[in-house]
């Protein structure tokens, strides 16, 4: 009897593996056939409008999975399957003629990328069909209306691209569908600022976005929940006159670069004490970074101020006190102020510069005189090269001679009137030689006329034999 029952299993699981080997069979059959008609419409067959399909090995388990480039070929929506092939992983759709968001199906597309259309709005449902989609491109298009359940449908999307667009007016609770987007990016739509909604509370981002990018969104002030657990924050190219007080403690990197500061105060960055990246480039307004304004950032690693043009001046305590002494680990390891005006750097932060891995100088007018020639020791090498004095312009800090970073004795001004002094003095002298040598009024030059003087007066007689009278 048990060898029965083992008969009997061993051919049940043999059929079983037949019958799935015929459905797997069948199914490749059937993939094949959908994947032909969507990469090789009869329409564009043999022709450079075709998709581009490939396939590859998705992880993390290996299987098979189908990616379709279907970019630069000027598709319209009449001219895509709205049903797509069975193992598609991404499909790319960019720089086509769309101008609507075509109503796919599909239980594996994890990535879709729509870029550079002319999709003018989003309606409720769009994406409903797409349950597996994990990356949602849509930047680049001309999106001014959004539905109300736009992104219905889309639970484990993670990453969401709405840059170069026209966005406002946003309906409330957009993006809640949005369970677990971990990324969002609004930038360059310039009247998003007219929405007034608070993103989280608002328009429903979830608390797990950890990358938020708001460029060039007309932004005049932000006010982000304290407690949101945002890690990336990007705010360049706004109208932005303070950095915003009210930011999540937990952000890592911040750009707050192309905005209006003018200086940078201690109140900008009291409650940046988690940071670790800080960009504070291409400043048009700056020019000027005062005492203990970084003093707060003690696991900073990065800062950039690179192309602040106007920037100027560094205070010696910008980064506190602390740095007149080495005795303190700062966790500071690259530093740029490439493209800026500064001029010199004070004695007190050689401690901070000796420590750091990388030190950006390159462009800057620096005056190479003895209150500087500390830099010259860095173990770091900093591109700076010598503005001044003009006998060492153009030269690497590195490269100059220590002797060549020498300071005046005297003020400047004093080596002006000592040369107007010189001046005026040869002049004198000139004047006094040449009023010596020129004769009195009150002399007179006359010449002795003598009898034996060529001058003298001469007396003709006529001749007496040619007049006997």
């Amino acid at each position: 009897m048990a060898s029965l029952e083992v008969v009997r299993g061993l051919t049940f699981a043999l059929l079983l593996t037949q019958l799935l080997a015929a459905h797997v069979a069948r199914a490749e059959v059937i993939d094949a056939e959908e994947t032909d008609r969507f990469c090789y419409p009869e329409s564009s067959k043999n022709s450079r409008r075709s998709c581009e399909c490939s396939n590859v090995s998705a992880s993390p388990w290996g299987n098979r999975a189908l990616r379709i480039d279907c970019s630069y070929k000027d598709y319209k929506v009449a001219d895509l399957s709205q049903l797509l092939p069975l193992y598609i992983d991404s499909l790319d759709l960019s720089w086509n003629a769309l101008v609507s968001v075509p109503i796919f199906t599909s239980d594996s597309l994890h990535q879709l990328n729509l870029r550079h259309n002319n999709i003018s709005q989003l309606v409720s449902g769009n994406f409903k069909q797409l349950t597996s989609l994990r990356e949602l491109y849509l930047g680049w298009n001309s999106i001014g209306k959004l539905e109300a359940g736009s992104f219905d449908g889309l639970p484990h999307l993670q990453v969401l691209d709405l840059a170069h667009n026209n966005l406002h007016l946003l309906p409330g609770h957009l993006f809640a569908p949005l369970l677990v987007l971990g990324t969002l990016d609004i930038s360059w739509n310039r009247r998003f600022n007219e929405s007034g909604e608070d993103l989280y509370t608002g328009l429903g981002v979830n608390w797990k976005l950890s990358t938020l990018r708001l460029d060039a969104c007309s932004l005049n002030d932000l006010h982000l929940p304290v407690n949101a657990p945002l890690k990336e924050l990007s705010l360049r190219r706004n109208q932005l006159k303070r950095i915003p007080t009210q930011l999540p403690e937990t952000l890592l990197r911040l750009d707050i670069s192309d905005n209006l500061l003018e200086e940078l105060l201690p109140e900008d960055t009291a409650n940046l004490t988690q940071v670790r990246q800080l960009f504070i480039e291409d400043m048009s307004l700056l020019q000027r970074v005062v005492a203990n304004t970084l003093t707060h950032l003690d696991v900073l690693e990065t800062l950039s101020f690179q192309n602040s043009r106007q920037l100027s001046h560094l205070d010696a305590e910008a980064f506190g006190p602390i740095m007149t002494t080495s005795s303190k680990k700062i966790a500071l390891r690259s530093l740029s102020f490439r493209g800026t005006m500064l001029r010199t750097f004070n004695s007190t932060l050689a401690p901070l510069f000796t420590q750091l891995a990388e030190l950006d100088l390159n462009g800057l007018p620096l005056q190479c005189d003895c209150e500087l020639v500390w830099l010259k020791q860095l173990p770091v090498q900093t591109n700076g090269r010598c503005y001044k004095p003009a006998r060492i312009r153009g030269m690497l800090v590195t490269s100059a001679r220590g002797d060549a970073f020498s300071c005046d004795t005297w003020p400047r001004w004093a080596y002006g009137l000592v040369v107007l002094s010189l001046i005026a003095l040869s002049a004198a002298g000139i004047y006094l030689i040449v009023m010596g040598l020129r004769p009195h009024r009150g002399v007179t030059m006359r010449r002795k006329v003598g009898a034996g003087s060529p001058y003298a007066r001469v007396t003709i007689e006529p001749n007496r034999q040619e007049n006997p009278h």
